[in-house]
Parts: C-alpha cells; structure tokens; sequence
C-alpha cells in the first residue's frame, strides 16, 4: 500500500471572507465525519452479512456427505460401500449399478417396490416393509444385517421413499452399533444432516433413545 503525503498547506474554502470561510470549513468537516461514520457502519454490516454461519463452518466431517448423481435424489455415502438416499427412478438404478458398480439395494417402502424401476440391471433387490409410524424390531434386525452383509461385497444402497425418516433410522442405527456412536451422536446427524428429516415422526428417536444395544447387536449378529 502506498501512503500519499499530504501537501503542506491544507485545503480551504472561500466563501468571500474569512468568516465565511471558516464557517464553510466546519461544516464541510462535519459533513465529511458523517459520511465516514456511515460508510464504516456500512462496512461492518456487509462485514457481517457475509460472514459463514459458524453452525455451517463446522460441520461435523464424520456426517454422511452428500452426492450428486441423477435419478438419485438426497443421496449421501454414509462410508465406504454404505450409500443412502430417497426412492430413485429408473436412470437412477440404471446410473447406480452400470457406472458404479452398486449390487445390493436395500428397500425400506411399505407399499412400492424397486423391481419394475430397476428390471435388467442384475441388483439384489432387499426390501423391508417398514410403516414409519409403526417400526417392527424384526425389519430392523433383518435391514441392520442385509445391509452389513451386502456392504463387504460391492457399494449397497439403502433407501426410503424421502431417504430421511426410516432411511435415518437404519443409519442411525448402524452407526451406533457398527460405528460405535453414542445414541445421541446418531440421533444429531439423523435429525441436522440435511436429510429432510420429519419432526412429525418424534417416535423414531424415542425408538433409537430405548433400543437396547446389546441385545440389538445380539440379534443382528454384531461380532
């Protein structure tokens, strides 16, 4: 930066006399200070307008990071081989299983299922009936333990209609019993992961809060 040295004799007004000019002066000051206190004030709030929301800026890096790939919306890979998202369409399966290699495709829908999207394209299909407002332990179990199965052989897909609600619990879930995450650690991504989760469904952390992990990691087969 380069500082520019101020000429020796300073800047005046004349307004006819002296006292005019000095009138002149003073106010030509005080316009000159307001309008430096407004632009400062000006400059602070842009300042602070564009600062990162600091919630933003420390996103936790363990969280499932989100991926762009067409016909297959919200979705993430939670890690290595464990991909989660909503329904995808038929380009979705297509892109899936021809350009990435996903063999097993894990369905958590009550009421649709995946074969006539995904008709040709050599995947496992998976699906558990799971009613959001009414979680059977057995789905649970059997989707906990398709999905680990599934995951030492190639990538696996695990979804829902939204990819939030029942997709979030079987994540979180995993995480808990795989992952090692507290319940609580589980339940902060499940619900601020930009997922989409529902608050309507208050009963599935209630769920994850009351599962007893032992006997889940028991029965899904857990070493």
């Amino acid at each position: 930066m380069k500082l520019v040295k101020e000429p020796a004799e300073p800047m005046r007004w004349y307004w006819g006399n002296s006292a005019h000019a000095g009138l002149a002066g003073g106010m030509f000051g005080k316009a000159v200070s307001r309008f430096l206190v407004a632009l400062g004030g000006l400059a602070l709030a842009t300042h602070a307008l564009a600062e990162p929301n600091a919630a933003a800026r420390m996103w936790p890096t363990e969280w499932a990071r989100p991926i762009d790939a067409a016909g297959v919306p919200n979705l993430h890979q939670v890690e290595r081989n464990f991909y989660r998202s909503a329904q995808p369409d038929a380009q979705g399966f297509n892109t899936l299983a021809k350009r990435y290699g996903f063999k097993t495709v894990v369905s958590l829908r009550a009421f649709n299922a995946d074969g006539p999207l995904a008709r040709g394209l050599n995947l496992h299909l998976v699906r558990y009936k799971i009613h959001t407002w009414h979680i059977e332990r057995e789905d649970v179990v059997g989707a906990l333990r398709s999905l680990r199965v599934a995951m030492n052989e190639a990538p696996v897909l695990l979804h829902c209609q939204h990819g939030a609600d029942r997709t979030g619990l079987i994540t979180a879930l995993y995480r808990i019993l795989y992952d090692g995450w507290s319940k609580q650690a589980a339940i902060d991504e499940m619900l601020n992961g930009n997922f989409g989760y529902h608050a309507v469904w208050g009963n599935i952390p209630r769920y994850i809060q009351r599962v007893d992990v032992e006997q889940l990691r028991h029965d899904v087969g857990v070493p």
